[in-house]
């Protein structure tokens, strides 16, 4: 399995385990507390999907980061991966028919949040170059952050065997990478030079020559169906600490 290939069953299993936590918070709607982690934690997998998406576009498409050599990802890694894909396959499926208690819901969430899979997930987003902040910002949640929501919670709601979490497990200290400069005007004209809609991510060439990853739901339009190659677009610029990403993006004449 090619580095590319493990970049995508992490993106997957990021975005499912979203759904899944999402449906838990719906079960759960009665109490505030209990409905607002589900989702919070939701959120948090939604961010790192995208975060291991961006990194996997600038690892492939980044020139420079290109002539560099990957560093190996450990075989005992991809196969803690694909085992948990296949966990999580089977919850899924119990999920679907039936209606999980907290305690059910808390025993999947320990039995994933514990696997490899954090870690793994660290190891991707790092290996564009870029490192990711410790604190939460934007919309973006770093694994240290999401596993202190996690263990808050859990220490106070759960009643189960399962192992505690470790938060010192998930200590990220690297140093942080500068960000991007962001136009002061806070908008940027440029052309879609590149759509991946089957790995769903893009890339604009801006009128300063820089490219900028995007998704599709950053076009305004809605999804890939208006987009093309070599449109001109205008769009705003989030600067994240793995490369700048073009939002907001409508389409110019």
């Amino acid at each position: 399995m090619n580095t590319p290939e493990v970049y995508d069953i992490a993106i997957g299993i990021e975005r499912r385990l979203s759904n899944m936590y999402h449906r838990f918070s719906t079960l759960f709607k009665e109490n505030p507390e209990v409905h607002n982690f589900w989702t919070s934690v939701a959120g948090h997998e939604k961010s790192h999907s995208e975060a291991l998406t961006f990194s996997k576009g600038y690892l492939i498409w980044n020139r420079p980061l290109k002539q560099k050599k990957t560093p190996p990802l450990q075989r005992s890694a991809i196969s803690e991966l694909e085992a948990l894909e296949e966990m999580l396959r089977e919850y899924e499926r119990k999920v679907k028919k039936e209606r999980v208690s907290l305690q059910e819901a808390l025993d999947i969430l320990l039995k994933i949040e514990n696997g490899g899979l954090n870690h793994l997930y660290n190891q991707l987003v790092h290996l564009s170059g870029f490192r990711p902040p410790q604190k939460a910002e934007g919309t973006y949640c770093p694994v240290y952050e999401h596993m202190k929501v996690i263990k808050s919670f859990v220490d106070k709601y759960y009643r189960g065997t399962l192992p505690p979490i470790c938060i010192e497990d998930y200590a990220d200290t690297g140093p942080l990478q500068p960000k991007p400069t962001i136009p002061a005007s806070g908008m940027m004209r440029g052309k879609i030079i590149e759509i991946i809609s089957d790995m769903s991510y893009g890339f604009i060439e801006g009128a300063d020559r820089q490219m900028y990853l995007f998704l599709p739901e950053d076009i305004l339009q809605g999804g890939w169906g208006p987009a093309a190659m070599n449109q001109a677009v205008e769009f705003s610029v989030m600067g994240l600490p793995w490369g700048p990403r073009a939002m907001n993006i409508s389409f110019k004449s």
